[in-house]
């Protein structure tokens, strides 16, 4: 622990946080409300099966008293000395923890602490909401700790939608009529002779065999080999323990061919994963398993609100109602050799790209 000035201190804790600390152990805990990437086990989740060997994860606590703080989570890559937030390319929002009614001092000792003795060369905190107020307070507080360069940059589009009291017919009704069609005439071609069947898990007896149909899909999907293969699995058995999982699976004449990992918390229902067997690509299992898992969670659980995470792929604007985009900020500590590298590289490729401009 290293005090900042004579009111606020700050220190660099590891996951999983211990219980002894009930006021940060209950702030994690009311931000997982929020989005459970921002809750200290799915944290500690990434930290156990998604960094690589040369990155460490540090909480990092500034503390004016005991009920007065804030928590950066962050990712500390050792060989170049450099931070980033605790996050990889599976998280879509993040945050740091603010307990506090007047943070911004908080943040400032944080980032000089960053860039002193810890001696921090660069830092990088995305995907944020740009619109939060925390935004703006963080980016300015990094400029007032003596960081340089600073600026901010587009991560993603994020689409939403906000259900309200709406039944799932009442969502479908707001579609275009092109999805409504497809919807009705893939739903009734893939159950057709009871050759289809859509499942939900949401843990108990059947949750191994789902995460067993859930890789199966994927490796035959698509998408690219996951580089950290343990962390979905162990992600969705966490997420069964927590009461958010719900694991849509699409089978065909009783072959696996779609799933998706929906998580429902805090009357929200996010989309984190989707994936479909090539092979079975002329059935839509796809649009037919999001219709299915759309309604269950609308008119089942009665969410408000439903999160499409990342990206701008085309056809989530027919789904979706409403486009938000993640920001990130970046900023480099001239005190450090490295750092300074990093600025005179900055400024000369802003420099250039001016110049070019005109």
């Amino acid at each position: 622990m290293t005090e900042q000035n004579t009111h606020i201190q700050v220190e660099a804790l590891s996951l999983p946080l211990g219980a002894g600390d009930g006021p940060l152990n209950q702030a994690f805990a009311d931000y997982e409300t929020k989005n459970p990437q921002y809750g200290e086990r799915w944290l500690a989740n990434l930290t156990l099966h998604a960094l690589d060997d040369t990155d460490r994860a540090v909480i990092y606590v500034a503390r004016r008293s005991a009920d007065d703080f804030i928590a950066c989570p962050l990712k500390v890559d050792t060989q170049r000395n450099s931070a980033s937030s605790l996050s990889t390319f599976y998280t879509s929002a993040y945050s740091p923890v603010v307990c506090s009614d007047s943070p911004g001092d908080l943040f400032q000792a944080l980032f000089q602490y960053l860039a002193g003795q810890e001696g921090i060369s660069a830092l990088t905190l995305s995907p944020m909401n740009a619109a939060d107020p925390l935004f703006a307070m963080v980016r300015d507080s990094l400029e007032l700790a003596g960081w340089k360069g600073r600026h901010d940059f587009f991560c993603f589009g994020n689409w939403i939608h906000d259900t309200g009291d709406e039944s799932y017919q009442d969502y479908l009704a707001s579609r275009p009529s092109k999805l409504r069609n497809t919807i009705a005439r893939k739903t009734k071609k893939f159950l057709a002779e009871g050759k289809g069947q859509l499942e939900l898990v949401t843990g108990g007896d059947a949750l191994e065999d789902a995460i067993a149909d859930y890789v199966t899909v994927y490796n035959h999907s698509w998408k690219h080999e996951e580089p950290y293969p343990n962390f979905v699995p162990e992600l969705l058995r966490l997420a069964a323990n927590r009461g958010w999982l719900r694991l849509g699976i699409a089978k065909y004449e009783q072959q696996a061919i779609a799933s998706q990992i929906w998580l429902v918390c805090g009357n929200t229902a996010y989309i984190f994963k989707l994936a479909y067997h090539e092979e079975y690509r002329r059935l839509s299992p796809g649009t037919v398993l999001t219709a299915y898992m759309m309604q269950r969670v609308i008119d089942a659980d009665g969410i408000q609100r439903i999160d499409y995470l990342s990206g701008d792929d085309s056809y989530k604007a027919d789904w979706m109602s409403r486009r938000r985009e993640q920001h990130g900020i970046a900023a480099y500590n001239p005190r450090s050799p490295r750092g300074l590298a990093m600025l005179a590289g900055h400024t000369l490729k802003r420099v250039l790209k001016s110049f070019i401009k005109r």
